[in-house]
């Protein structure tokens, strides 16, 4: 009897202080199983590009213009609707360059950042707008700044992230991620960057749950009998 009232006790008390944890938990599961991935990302939303094929020549020729660096790659894109090709050497990416005129596109400006916004995008945008973002960045970007922020303007509440530096969309956000990574938050339990799992409070609160579980598992020693699966009846019927 001591045991079980001190079970109870523990069972109770951690329930007190876990419980509503559990439902944070227990919605998030069911929020991020119901919802799939690829709507999350904007994947569906992400249009397809075609390759850009250039003449070695024509790289030979860029490469002059530019000085010759010490190359490690070269990848050919189309930035904002002009090809161009992007260089890079042993210290990262040496720049990127239009491929006719040899001009540094980098760091993009806001009609560029418009540009490969609409050609990354593949649903209705009409009326894009971009606000270049220097210093602390929004709650639904973790990256690094600067950054255009780029407002589609759709029904899906959807905003592209072009990096000035890599003339690309670093970030898709829509309000199917922003709806996601609020219930996000809650199932690990960071409130700040929201991408830490795990911090000491989501570690407390999993030891706090186990013990919870346990302590109910040892209810059940308590509370269920035999006469409860009909163990009884039957050893009676078999003895007579």
């Amino acid at each position: 009897m001591r045991a079980h009232i001190l079970i109870s006790k523990v069972h109770k008390w951690v329930a007190l202080l876990i419980g509503i944890q559990f439902i944070c938990w227990t919605l998030g599961g069911v929020i991020m199983t119901w919802i799939p991935i690829e709507r999350v990302r904007g994947e569906h939303n992400i249009a397809e590009q075609p390759p850009l094929l250039v003449e070695a020549m024509k790289l030979e020729d860029l490469l002059h213009k530019i000085g010759n660096p010490q190359v490690v790659s070269l990848t050919t894109r189309a930035v904002g609707g002009i090809p161009a090709v992007v260089v890079r050497d042993a210290g990262g990416i040496h720049g990127i360059y239009a491929l006719e005129t040899a001009e540094k596109l980098t760091p993009v400006g806001e009609e560029v950042a418009l540009a490969i916004a609409k050609a990354d995008f593949a649903g209705e945008a009409p009326a894009p707008t971009a606000e270049l973002i220097e210093k602390s960045a929004p709650s639904d970007y973790r990256g690094p700044v600067p950054v255009w922020r780029v407002e589609m303007n759709d029904g899906e509440g959807t905003v592209l992230y072009v990096s000035p530096d890599r003339a690309r969309v670093v970030a898709r956000r829509s309000d199917v991620w922003r709806f996601y990574d609020f219930f996000w938050m809650l199932h690990i339990m960071d409130y700040g960057s929201r991408d830490n799992f795990n911090n000491p409070l989501v570690m407390v609160a999993a030891g706090t749950g186990l013990l919870f579980v346990l302590s109910g598992f040892g209810l059940i020693y308590f509370r269920f009998h035999r006469r409860d699966f009909g163990l009884k009846a039957k050893r009676r019927q078999k003895a007579a």
